[in-house]
């Protein structure tokens, strides 16, 4: 799920990040080596930079130029390109390559560790495409969050170490099997102190605001509501009452999709147990965790566990690709596959779109909340 104005706690202008997209070495398609190290180019995001198309978008044309090589590729390699393609994705059994994004962000993961700081925990939403087991090579995982654990001896500034450990996912992350290069859905990243910090902070202000004494409808709500600004209905409130004397309402907004992905979402790297049920015994303790409900996921697994909502339809359309994909002929596997290669920034052509649309605009229906929230 992708909404529209959640930015990441630190400004991602902040990031060592490179916003004007990379052209690559254009090689000649005359082999299968050729062909492989020129699709190896495309493990880098800084060959997309999809997530800056707004302030340059000239981005769009240099990605065209990159991505011209599945146009020049000769009919004797279509066949060997599709083949690649599923040995490094597993495409189009998508419960596999729905793993295979998984495994990949616990690479990553393993790989952010400094002398300042490194990973301890991380998930992410389990009622997105790759939770559902539907992921398409080159999809996002909604709601990713990662938490740092700092330390004691390091003297570098939080936001400096989170700043850091932004650039090492943007730069690490294999783009072919998870993309970053789909709008807002970067992954969260936050420190223990920081976590604990907010946390206090807008426990004080949940207990000051008088909100707590409707502990019971906004946990209610929780379990029940799918519409955006009635569900925030408790956020929104919190919003009113902050004089942003100890956190922002930026700040709260973001800590808010952050925390429900700690709270609701499903953690696929724990390197310390011991201190994840003190995490979630601190939240279980906290009324602004308990009352939180931005992102309704905790009702959204609840509504599809029970049936009484189905998935997605781009979702239930990719359902018989294991099948059907086998039984199409070379150029129209081959005709899917460019868009899949295209897919990880969202440059997908029309053919496919089933495959790729969502039912609605869910940054619109996001939009009301986000604007309320920072009112």
């Amino acid at each position: 799920m992708k909404v529209t104005g959640i930015y990441s706690n630190q400004p991602r202008r902040q990031v060592n990040f490179k916003a004007i997209a990379y052209r690559m070495p254009q090689f000649p398609m005359k082999s299968e080596a050729y062909m492989a190290s020129q699709y190896e180019f495309f493990k880098h995001a800084k060959y997309y930079e999809a997530l800056d198309d707004k302030i340059f978008p000239n981005n769009k044309n240099i990605r065209r130029d990159n991505y011209s090589f599945l146009d020049r590729m000769p009919d004797f390699l279509k066949g060997s390109f599709v083949s690649y393609f599923r040995n490094l994705t597993s495409f189009p059994y998508l419960r596999k390559t729905s793993d295979l994004i998984e495994q990949q962000y616990i690479r990553v993961m393993k790989s952010l560790k400094t002398s300042d700081a490194e990973a301890i925990f991380a998930g992410y939403d389990p009622t997105c495409s790759v939770g559902l087991g539907h992921a398409l090579p080159g999809s996002d995982l909604d709601k990713a969050y990662v938490i740092l654990r700092k330390n004691p001896d390091s003297t570098t500034p939080d936001r400096k170490i989170v700043e850091q450990f932004k650039g090492m996912i943007w730069h690490n992350t294999d783009q072919r099997i998870l993309s970053l290069n789909h709008e807002n859905t970067f992954p969260e990243v936050y420190t223990l102190d920081q976590l604990y910090n907010n946390l206090d902070a807008l426990d004080d202000l949940t207990i000051r605001s008088g909100l707590i004494r409707y502990a019971n409808a906004f946990e209610a709500k929780r379990q029940t509501d799918l519409n955006p600004v009635t569900a925030g209905e408790f956020n929104i409130k919190l919003a009113e009452n902050n004089d942003q004397y100890y956190i922002s309402k930026v700040a709260a907004k973001n800590f808010a999709y952050f925390l429900e992905s700690v709270r609701d979402g499903k953690i696929i790297y724990n390197t310390d147990p011991d201190l994840w049920r003190k995490i979630t015994d601190r939240l279980r303790c906290s009324p602004f965790a308990k009352f939180s409900n931005v992102t309704q996921m905790g009702a959204q697994d609840r509504v599809l566990k029970k049936g009484i909502q189905p998935i997605k339809t781009k979702l239930r359309n990719r359902e018989e690709l294991p099948t059907d994909f086998n039984f199409w002929d070379r150029n129209t596997q081959y005709e899917l596959v460019k868009d899949l290669v295209k897919f990880v920034s969202l440059d997908e052509g029309p053919r496919f779109q089933h495959y790729f649309k969502n039912d609605d605009d869910i940054g619109a229906r996001y939009a009301k909340l986000n604007e309320l929230l920072i009112k």
